[in-house]
């Protein structure tokens, strides 16, 4: 029901740790993105991947059935985090909820997307704009935010 407040670790964990409004941002590029363009998939950790992995398997299939076109994908996990993100034609990142790293490498991470002009969101606020369920999912924290400032 619409007056049941709805949300997710991951919009929790982008209100946190990082900047919603740049993932919410972000997430909204997800319309936008054409054939051939290249998507960073980047991981905090370094686990051993499984079979369906989320970051290199399932995300992709995702990203490319809600983009409704063919994309090139990128990776990157623990604390490598490519510095050439225009010279492979970036066009958006997605990133993990950044559990394993702490907020200045995070915040490192936003400020090195931002500085390209590439636009970043995660797992999670990626996943809530696919299902169409984010503008409901992450209004209450924006406007907590709102009523702050």
């Amino acid at each position: 029901p619409e007056d049941i407040p709805l949300t997710s670790f991951s919009i929790l964990m982008a209100r946190y740790k990082g900047d919603l409004d740049a993932q919410v941002a972000g997430a909204r590029e997800l319309d936008r993105l054409e054939n051939g363009d290249a998507v960073l998939i980047s991981e905090g950790c370094t686990h051993h991947r499984q079979c369906e992995d989320i970051g290199t398997v399932k995300l992709p299939k995702l990203l490319e059935k809600a983009a409704g076109k063919k994309l090139r994908f990128y990776f990157s996990s623990g604390h490598e985090f490519p510095e050439d993100l225009r010279e492979k034609e970036i066009r958006l990142v997605v990133h993990c909820g950044a559990c394993m790293l702490g907020d200045t490498e995070l915040l490192s991470r936003f400020r090195e997307s931002r500085n390209a002009e590439i636009p970043i969101t995660n797992y999670g606020v990626a996943l809530a704009a696919m299902q169409g369920i984010l503008p409901r999912a992450a209004v209450p924290l924006l406007q907590e935010k709102q009523s702050r400032d």
